[in-house]
């Protein structure tokens, strides 16, 4: 199957009757694995923050449900996975911020409280006081007394002057990101880092090289911008240095997003946010479709960038994407096989023996790099080997994506030479240990059989011998 990852502006398009073509096409689920993430909650959670808009939310709801299936990618720590979740129940056990920034306002007693050993208890009660109460670095307290950051420090961190102690410097750091999140703060942090760093907003904004306006300004300055690709344990490498790219391309300026608080929809530190985690969790599926200009252009820059596999598109570059390359159904597949062959330029490797084909078709819906081996030790001659070059942050195949795949092979070729059909659920371990005896026709003169060799699925085409 294809994997898609929609933004939410698509999504709600589609819900309001746009996108009608774009719509009709990744309506088939037989070809399209549509996934959604936690970060789709999180921007209805921000467009719907009044209880009367709960019809509202359901019926949003409700439409990430049936487009995707309920299937839903999100953090572990770690490590990205896809479980069937439905967003009614994501959406259900969402903490929204507020209720976060009162976790240091805790009675210690409360936590105690019941503890069957007291003397345990006092030394807890001693320790957290402790914590709570320890002195922050006097640097805190020099930025509020130097009146070149005075300004600045009250502006985001009022909560912390005069209380200079771990519990106030986290209060500060929770209210400043709760005022990012709700008010216009993030701007003027914006503006200030621009002035900062003496970069020109309109000259990077639409850009070709943002980043090398970005390093020029630093590398003036004789410092480095900050590395946060590992500041945050609870999700992969990966995501974090994606993210941290996609804020320091908006902080710069570069396709900067708008920053609205007095009219219509608000517009916030959070709208960003969530933007740059749909540019992140989109890098585990084969496109990435968003109809947000600034967040196509970011995107793109990025996986540019960091070499990521995926193609980042508009609705309507898609639907003619698919109308040039996807649209293919059945056993008129086999018959793009040899255009391929005869269009697409390869890849050759040095023994000349090996053509490597790599492009945005996918034939069977799945393989999208076609190898044609030359081999005179093999009988019959030049032989093909379809096999998928995966989303760069998606290294696994999901059951229901293979399911898909021999359901199709069966429509074309029938039962395999042994007889098997479908996948069946013991198949599963088999799989998982490498054992598993795959599929194998024969079918117009050609041998095909799909198997997995070294953790990849393959699908083997050469001239039958029988």
């Amino acid at each position: 199957m294809i994997r898609i990852y929609m933004d939410w502006n698509v999504m709600s398009q589609m819900k309001a009757g746009r996108q009608i073509e774009f719509s009709e096409i990744v309506a088939d689920n037989d070809k399209f694995f549509k996934l959604y993430s936690t970060s789709h909650i999180g921007d209805i959670a921000a467009s719907n923050q009044q209880k009367s808009n709960k019809s509202n939310v359901d019926s949003d709801l409700n439409l990430i449900s049936k487009l995707t299936g309920n299937y839903c990618i999100y953090n572990i720590g770690k490590e990205v996975i896809i479980e069937n979740r439905s967003p009614q129940d994501l959406y259900a056990d969402r903490i929204d911020v507020k209720d976060i920034l009162n976790i240091l306002d805790f009675d210690i007693s409360e936590i105690i409280t019941g503890t069957e050993d007291q003397e345990i208890a006092k030394l807890i009660k001693l320790a957290l006081d402790s914590l709570i109460n320890l002195p922050v670095d006097d640097v805190f307290k020099q930025a509020f007394e130097n009146p070149k950051t005075a300004a600045q420090m009250k502006q985001f961190l009022p909560d912390l002057e005069n209380n200079y102690t771990t519990k106030g410097l986290l209060n500060s750091i929770l209210n400043m990101f709760n005022r990012l999140n709700e008010r216009g703060d993030y701007k003027q942090l914006r503006k200030i880092l621009q002035s900062g760093v003496k970069i020109n907003r309109d000259r990077i904004f639409d850009n070709s090289d943002p980043y090398k306006i970005i390093d020029n300004s630093y590398k003036k300055l004789g410092i480095t911008y900050p590395d946060i690709t590992t500041s945050n344990p609870n999700a992969p490498d990966w995501y974090n240095e994606i993210t941290n790219e996609y804020l320091k391309l908006d902080m710069h300026g570069y396709q900067e997003d708008q920053i609205e608080i007095d009219k219509g929809r608000k517009q916030t530190f959070r709208n960003t946010m969530e933007d740059a985690f749909h540019t992140a969790y989109a890098t585990t599926c084969d496109f990435y479709i968003t109809s947000d200009k600034k967040n196509y252009k970011k995107a793109q820059m990025i996986y540019e960038k960091l070499g990521m596999n995926t193609l980042v598109m508009k609705p309507e570059d898609f639907v003619q994407h698919y109308k040039n390359w996807l649209h293919f159904n059945g056993d008129r597949v086999l018959n793009i096989i040899p255009a391929i062959l005869e269009h697409v330029e390869p890849k050759i490797s040095e023994d000349g023996k090996q053509y490597t084909y790599f492009g945005c078709f996918f034939l069977f819906d799945y393989f999208n790099k076609i190898h044609k081996i030359n081999s005179s030790e093999t009988e019959g001659g030049s032989f093909l080997i379809l096999s998928r070059e995966k989303p760069t942050n998606s290294k696994h195949l999901f059951g229901n994506e293979l399911d898909a795949l021999i359901q199709k092979l069966l429509l074309i070729f029938g039962k395999d030479l042994e007889l098997f059909d479908k996948l069946k659920e013991n198949e599963a371990a088999l799989i998982k240990d490498g054992t598993w005896s795959g599929r194998k026709w024969i079918h117009n003169g050609l041998y095909y059989n799909l198997m997995i060799l070294n953790g990849h699925l393959q699908f083997y085409i050469s001239k039958s011998t029988d």
